[in-house]
């Protein structure tokens, strides 16, 4: 179902990124900074515990993360609330939730299935339409961290400070404010290891992928030529990055994300049923719209403003057959 998608991906999917020696505030740039950020959440080894905070909403969350022979696997338990795991591999990702009765959901072609709060950033694309900046250093989890502050130029996104490692790269704390300087979110980790022995997460690997993962519903091929749905017009600055189909009960459900190289905006669109979402909703940081459009039901989720959500809904149409 679209909206617990939503609700746990939201939960955890806010954040950034890497790399590996100590560096001065006045060696790099703030996009050389984001650059190495971005090579080390994706090359290095790391674990630790952290905190992510949604206005009053106060969640504690494990990571580990390896490389092995270039290829990404990642374990994610949450340690509050519900228990949640996630581990992810090149092949597969895998939901675990004990209180259901089918406590694991097996997913194939992972690709950039990541549910850590570590996450890369294209620095060349954010020029256009956020300011950089470098503040005062901070320490951060008992380390040094050098300072970023990215800033919209515009109203359809928000602004972010990335306190990042000065030795490894990696963000230790990231802070989301909305217009007014308001903080909406932030993750910070209480203690990280990137040195030493990792905890080994390759048996939890091979069990996922060992078990079975459930059928998915054959979507013919023809419909799967081109995007069912299409967009006349998107908000500055924003592109397509992913497109997926997925079979579900009421018939296919297509599943867009889109990125101004930072904020991530994702657009999904199945058959419309029941319950389906009218309004505006929060979800944490996050914050769901939803409308009715030629009987399918167009959900837009992401950490932006509500007007940026409200772009896509107002300019989606089914693509003529």
């Amino acid at each position: 179902m679209v909206h617990a998608e939503v609700r746990w991906g939201g939960l955890v999917a806010a954040v950034l990124l890497g790399s590996s020696v100590t560096v001065a505030a006045d060696d790099l740039s703030p996009m050389q900074l984001l650059d190495r950020m971005s090579d080390a959440v994706r090359q290095r080894d790391y674990e630790g515990h952290f905190v992510v905070q949604a206005g009053d909403h106060l969640d504690a969350l494990y990571l580990v993360h390896r490389v092995d022979g270039g290829a990404e696997k990642e374990r994610l338990v949450s340690l509050t609330g519900k228990e949640r795991e996630v581990i992810r591999s090149e092949e597969a990702v895998a939901c675990l939730a004990p209180e259901r009765d089918q406590h694991i959901n097996v997913r194939r072609r992972a690709g950039d299935s990541s549910f850590s709060p570590l996450r890369a950033v294209n620095a060349s694309q954010l020029s256009e339409f956020y300011r950089m900046a470098l503040l005062e250093p901070e320490r951060v989890a008992g380390r040094d961290t050098l300072q970023v502050l990215i800033e919209p130029k515009d109203d359809l996104r928000f602004g972010y400070r990335l306190f990042i490692d000065s030795v490894t790269s990696l963000p230790l704390r990231t802070v989301m404010f909305d217009e007014r300087g308001n903080t909406l979110s932030q993750m910070m980790f209480v203690e990280l290891k990137t040195e030493g022995s990792i905890t080994p997460i390759e048996r939890d690997i091979s069990a996922m992928q060992r078990a079975r993962a459930g059928e998915e519903r054959a979507i013919p091929d023809e419909r799967l030529a081109q995007p069912g749905w299409s967009f006349s017009s998107l908000p500055p600055g924003y592109q397509l990055h992913v497109h997926r189909w997925r079979g579900v009960a009421e018939g296919v459900r297509e599943h867009f994300i889109f990125s101004d190289g930072l904020a991530n905006v994702s657009v999904y669109v199945q058959p419309a049923r029941g319950d389906a979402l009218k309004g505006v909703k929060k979800l944490g940081a996050a914050r769901a719209v939803g409308r009715l459009v030629a009987n399918h039901e167009v959900i837009v989720v992401g950490e932006v403003p509500v007007k940026t959500l409200q772009w896509f809904t107002q300019h989606i149409q089914a693509t003529a057959p």
